[in-house]
């Protein structure tokens, strides 16, 4: 990363974070891919780094890291604001400056960016929350090559841990930060570094990992950003765009996912992992065939590995929360939540397996290098290839067309449906729903927003309805799975309590959707005019 002189405009920091296996980080200092391409001899140095928050989190709170790091005999205190996922690498706001001493001085940073970062901090009132302690191996290489020198990348191979409190966890780490040039020279880089090694991305930085650590707390999760094209893109730009604003929405979910203290991580990795999905469909005519069933063979994969999870957090939150009103039933409740939450742990434990695999690594890394390094245009038709070329706003409404017919055709005997086709209409609502969210911007906001908005309420509908008839299927599996058990009983009642309020709930439900059905019937399709 290119510094920023005292008082200019802020540097940005672009970098990709790899876990690494401890054993392999001295073999990776002395791969041919970065010792061939080295620019100046690698050196090791110890960084001890303390970072520093208010009493109240402030700082955290606001996706701010500062820190004072220590190195050799100096001082250099950082700054970094919250990072952007919208694809595998971090990219983010940093501030540095030399500091004489180990107490924070927020006014040697020069022009209004600090402030516009920590907002308003007293003297006195920063502390020290947690240390990482590292010895790094570092080197600049030029990509291609020194010759060629398109892009400066440091490399840095990081060995050590972070403390807090008595806690520690270890840090084993490669970390490839952009100094100057584009950034499909890290993803090259990784590309060259996997067969040596395996690679893992690590979304989450050290900051991230301390406070957690520190703190107690459960990593957070995290909804998708919203998605700007111009009309001026390519198909193709689009869709790499799209597919890495996926693919960063995935990755600042599984840790949360993993941890599972909060049922909204693997909830929100889901919803990654489908908006992924339904972008290879969307852009499907434009795309190399082989390939886009594999990696969408993989990301279903991956989803059936979380979904039993999210099914019993479904199950044991909101639509057993729809019974706490119901006097009498306190103790039959109590019996079901035991049962509901001892069959959590086993579920979460697929999820952690699943994350935790070579096959979930290589998925994100191979997903990363198709998107970045355009390997989507290589093996695809002569047809796929001049469609990726081309403009992207009749693409654009060519696509969202059919999938309009599509809810339409579904819709058209929607009284008629049984439990099955419901279920059709609602995936197809969101492959609709998503296209509009990855495309709308092309459109004006307030006509995008009215079709959106209808489609995105009767999804809602119907998606608690087949949320009701999945509870139904895991109710009968958790009864099967506690015969015998003494709190059989009570918790069959609070069951039959749940499934009875929902189903009456359904009926109105079936109306609402209905009536929501008519009212999206009834809008023009903003995209029309485009084609």
């Amino acid at each position: 990363m290119t510094k920023a002189e005292p008082g200019a405009a802020p540097a940005r920091e672009i970098e990709v974070k790899l876990a690494v296996p401890p054993d392999a980080l001295d073999r990776l200092a002395e791969a041919p891919a970065l010792v061939a391409r080295a620019l100046r001899p690698a050196r090791r140095r110890r960084l001890v780094s303390v970072y520093f928050d208010t009493g109240d989190g402030r700082l955290r709170r606001r996706g701010v890291a500062l820190r004072i790091r220590r190195i050799g005999g100096r001082r250099v205190q950082t700054l970094k604001g919250p990072s952007r996922t919208t694809s595998a690498a971090a990219d983010r706001v940093e501030l540095e400056v030399p500091i004489a001493g180990d107490i924070p001085d927020l006014a040697a940073f020069k022009g209004p960016a600090a402030r516009e970062l920590v907002g308003v901090v007293l003297p006195g009132e920063l502390v020290p929350v947690f240390a990482t302690r590292i010895v790094r191996t570092e080197l600049a290489v030029g990509w291609p090559s020194p010759e060629q020198c398109e892009a400066v990348v440091l490399v840095a191979l990081d060995r050590g841990r972070i403390e807090a409190d008595g806690r520690h966890e270890p840090i084993a780490e490669l970390e490839l930060e952009l100094e100057r040039g584009p950034p499909r020279a890290l993803a090259a880089l990784v590309e060259e570094l996997r067969p040596l090694a395996p690679l893992s991305i690590e979304p989450r930085d050290k900051a991230s990992r301390g406070f957690e650590l520190a703190l107690g707390e459960p990593p957070p999760a995290r909804k998708a950003g919203r998605l700007l094209l111009e009309a001026e893109a390519s198909v193709g730009d689009a869709f790499r765009r799209i597919g890495l604003s996926c693919l960063g929405h995935a990755l600042a979910n599984q840790a949360a996912a993993a941890d599972g203290r909060d049922p909204e991580g693997v909830h929100q990795l889901r919803v990654a992992l489908r908006r992924m999905r339904s972008a290879l469909s969307l852009f499907r005519p434009a795309l190399p065939e082989a390939e886009r069933e594999r990696l969408n063979g993989e990301l279903r994969w991956l989803l059936g590995a979380l979904g039993p999870a999210r099914d019993r957090d479904v199950l044991a939150g909101e639509l057993v929360a729809a019974i706490d009103g119901i006097e009498g039933l306190e103790a039959e409740r109590a019996a079901l939540r035991a049962l509901l939450a001892e069959g959590r742990p086993a579920l979460y434990a697929r999820v952690r397996e699943a994350l935790a695999s070579r096959r979930a690594a290589d998925l994100w890394l191979d997903l990363s290098a198709w998107l970045e390094l355009g390997r989507f245009r290589e093996s695809g038709s002569e047809e796929a290839r001049a469609l990726l070329d081309g403009p992207l706003p009749p693409f654009a409404a060519e696509r969202l067309e059919r999938r309009w017919r599509r809810v339409k055709k579904l819709g058209r005997r929607f009284d008629r449906l049984e439990a099955a086709g419901r279920h059709e209409l609602r995936i197809a609502l969101k492959k609709l729903r998503y296209g509009i969210e990855f495309l709308g911007s092309l459109w004006p906001e307030a006509e995008v927003r009215r079709l959106a908005g209808g489609a995105a309420e009767l999804q809602d509908r119907l998606g608690h309805l087949n949320d009701v008839a999945v509870a139904q299927g895991l109710a009968r599996e958790l009864l099967a799975a506690a015969a015998g058990d003494a709190r059989l009983a009570p918790a069959a009642l609070a069951l039959g309590a749940v499934i009875g309020w929902h189903a009456r709930a359904g009926r109105r439900l079936l109306r609402e959707a209905r009536e929501l059905l008519d009212e999206l019937f009834e809008v023009e399709p903003f995209w029309r005019e485009a084609r």
